[in-house]
């Protein structure tokens, strides 16, 4: 078994809690176990923890290269503006995609595949219940989704990234279970609460740094706002002198 931080915690806090109990410091004990609490909820929803196990969410940090990568799609009002801006770039990235956008829009999964992008696994239903989803049950999920998109494309993915980032021990076993790597991100564009382009992009900006992996949306996203949004993050990009290349090569 592979000993993750979260078995660190836990090992010292047990003993922590032990020592105030023998004690009879019952304030002590109180606030271990809040600290405990409060450092498991920042470990579920903070992928850059790696608290449950080895989340990917950089890439080489000797060069300066970064990663797009968008969730959610493909979405068929927005998905093919995208494809279209990379492709007139030449740039790659990777489309973490919900099993059943694919069923809905198997034609667009084949074109992200057939213009070189990734196409990775986003869940099949992604659900906001996921991360309380048992490993069987999510075995399940992950393994729809790769049915799905194996169907669609005759590919399926090695990656996976778990709805909104969260996190726990049961996403770490079904992924290895599987096979599937888990993807984190460095910087979180907050794309899907903040609709000005340029306050998205500034977001992104701050967070730069060579290995990035950056995460975008282009589910749900209106087509006109993606596209501007792209625009000017790789002009930002060119500014600061950064080389925009796929997934799999910055974290290869």
């Amino acid at each position: 078994m592979r000993i993750t931080r979260f078995h660190i915690m836990l090992f010292l806090a047990a003993n922590l809690a032990a020592l105030a109990v023998a004690s009879g410091n019952w304030l002590w004990l109180i606030a271990v176990v809040v600290v405990m609490f409060v450092v498991i909820g920042l470990g579920v929803a903070l992928p850059q923890m790696k608290f449950f196990g080895p989340f990917i969410c950089e890439g080489d940090a000797s060069r300066k290269q970064v990663a797009l990568t968008f969730d959610d799609g493909p979405d068929a009002r927005s998905t093919p503006a995208l494809l279209d801006l990379l492709h007139e770039q030449k740039l790659q990235a990777a489309f973490f995609c919900i099993g059943k956008c694919i069923v809905a829009e198997p034609a667009l999964a084949q074109r992200i595949l057939a213009e070189g992008h990734m196409l990775e696994n986003h869940s099949f239903a992604h659900s906001n219940t996921t991360n309380f989803f048992t490993v069987p049950e999510l075995i399940a999920d992950l393994s729809q989704a790769q049915a799905a998109i194996q169907i669609a494309t005759g590919r399926a993915p090695k990656l996976f990234r778990p709805p909104v980032g969260l996190s726990n021990p049961n996403v770490f076993r079904a992924a290895k279970t599987l096979g599937l790597w888990v993807i984190g991100w460095s910087v979180r564009s907050l794309d899907t609460k903040i609709s000005e382009p340029e306050k998205i992009v500034a977001r992104i900006e701050r967070g730069l740094k060579p290995g990035a992996i950056i995460l975008l949306h282009d589910g749900n996203i209106p087509a006109g706002r993606l596209v501007l949004t792209v625009k000017l993050l790789l002009t930002k990009l060119r500014e600061h002198g950064y080389e925009v290349v796929r997934l799999d090569k910055l974290i290869g």
